[in-house]
């Protein structure tokens, strides 16, 4: 999952991110993290959301 998101937002980004540090932490409850990442050039875009939700329901295993 973590590979998608940097295949998605940059491996240098995913090393900073939000998800990471919970996931680090033993925190299993990143669908808030985890779907903010859903903004292009400034905006909220429903189809990166729906891409999120997708690789959350296939890669994540809580």
């Amino acid at each position: 999952m973590l590979g998608a998101l940097a295949y998605n937002i940059g491996p240098g980004a995913v090393n900073k991110s939000s998800v990471y540090k919970m996931l680090k932490s033993g925190n299993r409850n990143i669908f808030k993290a985890y779907t903010s990442y859903c903004h292009y050039r400034g905006k909220w875009h429903k189809g990166l959301y729906t891409r999120r939700l997708t690789e959350l329901g296939a890669l994540f295993i809580p």
